[in-house]
């Protein structure tokens, strides 16, 4: 595989929300996935675009860095072929959403 094959990365998880403790670890991973330039995609669903292999396996370990305790997190590493391939079905909206077409960068500067 390529190292210049640009990728999608898509971190899914789910954890406990029952106590304050609970609260506090969800809050500080979803903030650690926004810092490292994830998006959300659906509920615990989040979304990154990398442009290559090394990229993205960067990201992979830096989430396994953050990861909190009672927390079960997936990783999926996807192609941009891959993803533009993907099949949206909406039933539940006045308007559908449009599937992306090509890979966008968002840079927020504070």
């Amino acid at each position: 595989m390529s190292t210049y094959r640009k990728m999608i990365l898509l971190a899914m998880f789910d954890m406990p929300t029952e106590t304050k403790g609970d609260l506090k670890r969800y809050r500080k991973f979803r903030k650690d996935l926004m810092s490292f330039g994830f998006s959300m995609f659906q509920f615990s669903v989040y979304i990154r675009f990398c442009d290559s292999l090394y990229m993205a396996e960067k990201y992979e370990t830096k989430i396994k860095e953050v990861a909190p305790d009672k927390s079960s997190i997936r990783v999926l590493r996807v192609t941009e072929n891959q993803y533009k391939n993907m099949i949206i079905i909406e039933n539940y909206r006045e308007k559908p959403e449009e599937k992306v077409r090509e890979q966008t960068q968002l840079v927020m500067v504070f």
